[in-house]
C-alpha cells in the first residue's frame, strides 16, 4: 500500500521548500552583494556614487601606462586635472594615480610600474597603436589653455588656428584633444599662422 503524507505535513514542505524561482531570487541578491563588495573594494563609494548613471553601464576610467610617473602627472596637470587618489602596492610594485578635472568625474589612471630591482631599468613603450586614438577635454578659452601648456615646456602639436581644436601629445606619446567649450573663438595670432608640429 503508498503511504499517504498527512495534509499539515504536505502543506509545511511545500511552504518551507525553496521554489526553483526563490532560488534564482537568492542568487541574483548573493551576485549583486558580491558587485557590490568587489565595487566598494576598489572604487571609493563617493566617487562612484558621484558619477552620471544613463543606463544600466557607468565609464569610470581610461588607464594610461607611464614610463616616468612624475613627468605625465606633470602632463595632465597642465592640463587641468588634479590627483584624486592613488595606490602604491608594494607586492605588485606598481603604483596607480588616478586623476580628473575634478573630484567625482571620470578619470585617467596612470599606471607605473616600478623600475627593475636588479637593473634600475624602466618601462618604456612604443608609440601607441593607431587603434588608440586619444583623449579628449573640452576648455573654457582653447588659446589661455594652450599658451599655459606652451609655459610649462608642452609642445602643442596642432594649434588651435580656428580657435576650435588643439592636440598635444602626452610623454609616452599618448595624443590629447582639446576643444573649445560652445562655439568656436574668433582666430586670432599667433596661432592662426602656426603650423603643425609633428603627428598625433
Amino acid at each position: 500500500a503508498r503511504l499517504k503524507m498527512p495534509l499539515a505535513t504536505a502543506r509545511a514542505v511545500t511552504t518551507t521548500a525553496p521554489t526553483t524561482a526563490a532560488r534564482a531570487r537568492t542568487a541574483r541578491r548573493m551576485t549583486t552583494a558580491t558587485r557590490a563588495a568587489s565595487l566598494s573594494a576598489y572604487l571609493p563609494a563617493d566617487t562612484y556614487h558621484s558619477l552620471p548613471k544613463d543606463g544600466d553601464v557607468t565609464f569610470l576610467h581610461t588607464m594610461v601606462r607611464a614610463s616616468n610617473l612624475e613627468a605625465t602627472m606633470a602632463f595632465f596637470s597642465a592640463l587641468g586635472l588634479v590627483e584624486t587618489r592613488r595606490k602604491e602596492s608594494q607586492n605588485g610594485k606598481f603604483t596607480l594615480v588616478f586623476m580628473a578635472s575634478c573630484q567625482g568625474a571620470p578619470e585617467i589612471e596612470i599606471t607605473y610600474n616600478w623600475p627593475d630591482e636588479a637593473t634600475g631599468e624602466t618601462e618604456t613603450f612604443a608609440p601607441p597603436s593607431r587603434s588608440m586614438g586619444h583623449l579628449a577635454f573640452a576648455v573654457d578659452d582653447i588659446y589661455a589653455k594652450c599658451e599655459a601648456l606652451e609655459k610649462a615646456g608642452i609642445v602643442i602639436n596642432r594649434p588651435p588656428r580656428d580657435g576650435r581644436m588643439a592636440f598635444v601629445i602626452s610623454p609616452d606619446g599618448i595624443s590629447v584633444e582639446l576643444l573649445q567649450k560652445g562655439d568656436a573663438l574668433e582666430p586670432r595670432e599667433p596661432w592662426k599662422s602656426m603650423a603643425n608640429i609633428g603627428s598625433w
